[in-house]
């Protein structure tokens, strides 16, 4: 990547790509036991950058930083992006590489899954000049943990322009390490199991205002089929209520869906503030503007219709194979929500 992209970007993105495979079985596994497969599919993995997709089915310009090996599995990652309209121009390429995958088991009756994952060989992505111009003219730039110097790097420069900094903090992720970078994140989404550690308590509408009181102006908590908790820049709390589903097919990737479609409602939300249209908003224009602040003045009404249309998506996402493949249509998603 040496040149900025000619598109306006909304959200930046540093993680992991994977090409995920899924399995469907009537029961996992034991000893030495041979079960045929019910089905099975592919569909692109990670979770930053399925939040990058889903923000891209939704109508946000996104970019995604990452390294990837040059094979069939590197190949099949970048075209399943373009399917969601996110920008690869960020993607780097090693010609000696191998691309991650992960191999997933999902119950049929349940839902249940269990991942097998193999990490991509290729090294971290170096820091470049355009991705610093990414990041000064973007709205928000989306973190997972993953590619940590250059995720340090990509966050410094985020402090310095005013672009928000947005984190997600998945199950079984947080390590101390973690602990200064979730302080310095600007909406800081995290999962239960990464909240409890995070914060020390089990009660979520606690830990939601430690994690507020640490440094985040929207701070949430997200536990699956029992909802989510905010508590928004100025001090309210919001709880969030699940929209439930019957039967639940797969878990995979909503989460992820979740964070990707909260931030492309805030995306609209701060354009909306800005008076401004996304096709007519120039990269000039975007390096003036102090989106932090923008998310500060942000009405608790349109917040709360994020954080609604977030878990509408996640829902809804369950009732497919795959992270990304079952995202619902814009209309699907309005008729739930009512």
């Amino acid at each position: 990547m040496n040149a900025f992209p000619n598109e306006v970007i909304d959200i930046v993105g540093i993680g992991a790509s994977t090409l995920d495979r899924f399995i469907v079985v009537d029961h996992f596994p034991t000893g030495r036991e041979v079960q045929q497969a019910i089905s099975s599919t592919t569909d692109g993995g990670g979770p930053v950058a399925t939040a990058l997709a889903t923000a891209g089915k939704y109508g946000s310009c996104t970019i995604m930083i990452d390294r990837i090996g040059d094979d069939m599995v590197g190949r099949y990652i970048l075209e399943d992006f373009h399917k969601y309209n996110v920008n690869t121009e960020g993607i780097q390429v090693d010609a000696d590489a191998k691309s991650g995958t992960a191999t997933i088991l999902v119950k049929q009756k349940t839902g249940e899954r269990a991942v097998f994952f193999e990490r991509a060989t290729a090294t971290e992505p170096e820091f470049l000049e355009a991705h610093k111009q990414l990041i000064e003219s973007a709205y928000i730039l989306h973190i997972n943990g993953r590619h940590r110097k250059l995720m340090r790097s990509a966050m410094a420069v985020a402090k310095e322009v005013g672009t928000i900094i947005s984190l997600d903090g998945g199950a079984q992720r947080y390590d101390e390490d973690m602990k200064p970078i979730t302080e310095a994140s600007h909406i800081v989404i995290v999962a239960r199991d990464y909240a409890e550690k995070y914060t020390g308590t089990t009660n979520l509408e606690d830990a939601c205002r430690i994690i507020h009181e640490r440094g985040a102006f929207i701070a949430g908590v997200t536990d699956g089929a029992n909802g989510s908790y905010f508590v928004w820049p100025d001090g309210t709390s919001y709880r969030c209520e699940p929209f439930s589903q019957a039967t639940v097919v797969d878990t995979t990737g909503a989460g992820d869906s979740f964070h990707g479609a909260f931030l492309a409602n805030l995306v609209h939300t701060i354009n909306h503030m800005k008076g401004q249209d996304t096709t007519s908003t120039t990269k000039h224009d975007r390096a003036s503007i102090h989106a932090v602040e923008l998310l500060k003045a942000c009405a608790h009404s349109d917040l709360e219709k994020a954080a609604i249309f977030a878990s509408a998506v996640a829902s809804l996402n369950t009732q497919g194979i795959g992270g990304r493949s079952p995202l619902p249509t814009l209309k699907s998603v309005q008729e739930l929500i009512g």
